[in-house]
């Protein structure tokens, strides 16, 4: 049995199984409740609007939880929330499980989750080898994110969303059991309404906040956008696999050097052409110009996301879990403002059109 010695190894093999584990559902789940299930365009976005605002409530029990039982044991009680959530995802057609209640416990594993890793990670890192540390982390999970829309398209063409439900369960089991392998760690935290609003996040939250956007743009909203352009799951699978592809190759390569070249520099080149990338995809037609803008963001995320990671980490000094629980508080509300954004003027090319306004305010971090 192979056994990795270093926690570092653990913490790029726990993260990989989980972002594989994710994949297969995550990009189908926005079109599971709205296509499949028949909810509502305003039901569907709501969902994740108020996962979010749980995400950003439990943010400081967590790292409370962190702080007393430590930072693994947050990672490992993530699962069940996320395995609750799954489940009533899978039966939501039979139990009818108010969708308030299956988005709050997606917040709450997300919550314990990213609190707990964050914290993980940043310990097990050093300075000196950050960004290429960030980029071998990131290219390990987008490796296994590159496979998992592919596997999930064809397991729901084949065999349905159930089976999808189980598979991801059995990964994210796996997931939270290799950092036990390693010793496990505390961090302090003593929570502060007014450590939250402070003066000194300001010039961090603008980032913050437009990262959160991304996610929702990238997770809920161009899926959504798409998805009767491709005309099925497995050509949405393959989407999702292509920009992973793309993305892994330069995420690794890039991590490697932004050490040396200076991660600020590469920041600032790239931000403009992942900004370009996402007004190309409030204008898709075809599927052709799908897969285009696909390579094209895939290349510009990859080249700037080891660098601005590695950026992350390098901020966060002194009180370590003050600063995490600050920037996914967020991170949070960034998530809430597109999806509210799209609600408000009801259509999904807005909401992309938004987050390449958004994304620009990574050249402030």
């Amino acid at each position: 049995m192979f056994v990795p010695r270093e926690e570092l190894t653990r913490v790029y093999m726990a993260m990989s199984i989980r972002s594989f584990a994710v994949s297969l559902t995550s990009l189908f789940v926005p079109l599971y409740l709205y296509s499949e299930l028949h909810y509502t365009f305003e039901e569907t976005l709501l969902f994740f609007v108020f996962n979010s605002l749980i995400f950003a409530l439990m943010v400081p029990v967590a790292a409370k939880f962190c702080a007393r039982f430590g930072l693994k044991h947050s990672v490992l009680l993530s699962v069940p929330f996320y395995l609750s959530y799954i489940v009533l995802l899978q039966f939501l057609p039979m139990w009818k499980t108010p969708l308030m209640v299956i988005s709050a416990l997606l917040g709450f594993s997300l919550a314990f989750y990213w609190m707990g890793m964050n914290l993980v990670f940043q310990c097990a890192t050093d300075h000196a080898h950050r960004g290429e540390q960030v980029g071998k982390q990131m290219g390990y999970s987008i490796v296994a994110t590159m496979i998992g829309p592919l596997v999930g398209g064809l397991i729901i063409e084949r065999f349905g969303f159930m089976a999808l439900f189980g598979l991801a369960m059995v990964f994210l089991c796996l997931s939270a059991g290799i950092l036990f392998l390693s010793e496990e760690r505390h961090v302090a935290y003593h929570f502060s309404l007014r450590g939250v609003v402070d003066r000194k996040h300001w010039g961090n939250s603008l980032y913050f906040v437009s990262k959160g956007t991304r996610i929702m743009a990238e997770g809920v909203i161009w899926p959504m956008a798409i998805f009767v352009i491709l005309g099925g799951y497995v050509r949405l699978g393959i989407m999702g696999t292509v920009l992973s592809l793309v993305s892994a190759i330069l995420v690794w390569v890039v991590g490697k050097y932004s050490d040396s070249f200076g991660k600020r520099g590469i920041i600032w080149l790239i931000t403009g052409f992942e900004s370009l990338a996402w007004f190309f995809r409030s204008i898709v037609g075809s599927v052709a110009m799908v897969f285009g803008v696909t390579i094209f963001a895939g290349v510009a995320d990859g080249i700037r996301e080891a660098p601005l990671g590695a950026l992350e980490c390098d901020k966060a000094r002194g009180e370590l879990a003050s600063y995490y629980v600050v920037r996914e508080i967020y991170i949070s509300l960034g998530r809430m403002l597109i999806l509210l954004f799209v609600l408000l003027v009801h259509n999904l090319q807005a909401g992309l059109l938004f987050q390449g306004f958004a994304n620009l305010a990574t050249l402030w971090f």
